[in-house]
C-alpha cells in the first residue's frame, strides 16, 4: 500500500513538472507569433490579398495571448505551489493556445495554396513544416496537445496543396502526409524519454526526503510540508494540527528482542501511522521513536485530540516479532496552528511540552500497568517481556 502511495505521489510529480516545462517556452511562442504576421504580411502585399494579412494578425494576437497566460502562470504558481487538478487546468489552458496557434497556420497555408501566386504556395509550406517541426520538438511531452495542433496545421496544408492538382503540388501534400505520420513516432519517442528523466529526478528526490528506515518522510520533508500548509494558511485561513508521538516501553522492547526487531517494530508503526491518519496528513518520523504528525484542515482541537487518541490506539496493539509478541503504548501531545505558533521549531516545542505533561499528570504505574492512553496489557503477553511477574519501579515512559 506505502509503495502505491508512494509512486502514485511520483506520477504527480513528474505530470507537475511536465506542466511547468509546458509553460517555459516563451520563445518559441514569440518565433511563431512573427512567423504568422510576417508571412501574412508579406504574402498580402505580393498578391494584394487581405485575408493572409488578417490570419498573420490573427496569429500575434494568439500568441501575446499565449504569453500573457504564461505571466499569469508564473504569478499564481509564485503565490501558491501546484497540486495535481491546478495542473490539469493549466495544461487544458496551454493546450488551447497552441492549438489555436496551429489553426491559424493551417488556415494560412490554406489561403496561401488558394492564391494563383507560387511564391505564397512555397511560403505556406515552408510555414507548416517550421511549425510543426518545432511544436513537435517543444510540445511533444504532452501528446494530445502536439497531436492535436500538428493536426489542425498539416491536414489543411495537405488539402490546400491538392486544391492545385498537379504532380508537385500532390507531391507536396504526399510530404506533408508522410512527415505528420512519421512525427507520431517521434513525439512518442520524446514522451517517453522525458518521462523516465522525471520519474528518475523524481524518485531521487523522494527518496532524499524519507527516512531510511520507516520508508516515512524525514525532517526534509517534514519543514516542506510545513511551508506548504503555512502559505495555505495564510492564503485561506486553514489551520493545521501538529501531534508529537512517542513510544512507550520501545527501549525495553530493543533490549529484549534485539535491534532487528526494534527496527521491525517501528517499520509497522509507520505502517499504522500511515493507515490511521488521512489523505492530506503527513506522519514523519524525526528520531529514534519519535514520530509527528501533521492534521490538515483543524479548526476544532477536538478533531486532534480524537486523531491522537486513534493513533495511541493503533500502536498499542501487539506487534508480532518472530513468533513472539511485543506489547508497547503511546503517548501524545498537541499543538495548533496558528493559536501555538506559526514556525514549525514552536510547534514542535509546544506539542512535545504537552506531551510530557501528559506523562507527568497521568497516575504513578508500573511498567506492567496499562495507562490511559494504551490498550491493556494481557498477562501471558506481558510475561514475554518479564514484566508481569513482579512489581516494578514506577517511572515515566
Amino acid at each position: 500500500m506505502t509503495s502505491k502511495i508512494q509512486n502514485t505521489k511520483i506520477e504527480r510529480a513528474v505530470f507537475i513538472e511536465f506542466v511547468r516545462l509546458l509553460y517555459t517556452a516563451r520563445w518559441p511562442i514569440v518565433v511563431v507569433g512573427a512567423a504568422i504576421l510576417t508571412v501574412g504580411v508579406a504574402v498580402g502585399r505580393q498578391t494584394g490579398d487581405v485575408v493572409a494579412p488578417l490570419i498573420g494578425f490573427t496569429g500575434l494576437l494568439v500568441s501575446i495571448a499565449r504569453l500573457v497566460l504564461c505571466t499569469v502562470f508564473d504569478h499564481t504558481v509564485a503565490r501558491r505551489p501546484l497540486d495535481l487538478a491546478a495542473a490539469k487546468r493549466w495544461e487544458y489552458r496551454l493546450g488551447i493556445g497552441v492549438i489555436a496557434t496551429g489553426v491559424c497556420v493551417g488556415g494560412f497555408a490554406v489561403r496561401g495554396f488558394m492564391l494563383p501566386d507560387i511564391t505564397a504556395h512555397m511560403v505556406a509550406g515552408s510555414l507548416v513544416f517550421g511549425y510543426c517541426a518545432g511544436t513537435t520538438t517543444r510540445f511533444s511531452i504532452r501528446p494530445w496537445i502536439v497531436k492535436a495542433s500538428i493536426a489542425v496545421a498539416a491536414i489543411p496544408a495537405i488539402l490546400g496543396a491538392l486544391w492545385n492538382f498537379d504532380l508537385m503540388h500532390v507531391a507536396q501534400a504526399m510530404l506533408f502526409l508522410i512527415f505528420f505520420l512519421g512525427a507520431f513516432e517521434l513525439i512518442s519517442y520524446i514522451h517517453d524519454t522525458t518521462v523516465e528523466q522525471l520519474t528518475l529526478r523524481a524518485e531521487a528526490a523522494h527518496l532524499a526526503r524519507l527516512d531510511v528506515l520507516t520508508r516515512l518522510p524525514n525532517r526534509l520533508h517534514l519543514d516542506e510540508h510545513f511551508d506548504e500548509l503555512t502559505a495555505q494558511m495564510a492564503q485561506r485561513g486553514d489551520g493545521f494540527a501538529l501531534i508529537s508521538i512517542d513510544l512507550d516501553f520501545f527501549k525495553d522492547a530493543n533490549d529484549r528482542f534485539g535491534h532487528a526487531a526494534g527496527d521491525q517494530i517501528l517499520r509497522l508503526v509507520a505502517d499504522r501511522l500511515t493507515a490511521t491518519i488521512g489523505d492530506d496528513d503527513l506522519a514523519a518520523r524525526i528520531g529514534g521513536d519519535e514520530f509527528v504528525v501533521i492534521q490538515a484542515h483543524v479548526t476544532d482541537p477536538d478533531g486532534a485530540e480524537q486523531l491522537g487518541h486513534r493513533i495511541v490506539a493503533a500502536l498499542s496493539e501487539p506487534y508480532p516479532i518472530d513468533g513472539a509478541t511485543a506489547l508497547l503504548g503511546a503517548s501524545f501531545g498537541v499543538a495548533l496552528a496558528p493559536q501555538d505558533g506559526t514556525t514549525l521549531g514552536r510547534l514542535l516545542r509546544k506539542a512535545d511540552a504537552s506531551l510530557y505533561t501528559a506523562k507527568r499528570n497521568r497516575p504513578a504505574r508500573s511498567r506492567a500497568l496499562p495507562i490511559h492512553d494504551t490498550v491493556p496489557l494481557a498477562p501471558d503477553l506481558c510475561i514475554e517481556f518479564e514484566l508481569c511477574t513482579k512489581p516494578a519501579e514506577t517511572r515515566p515512559s
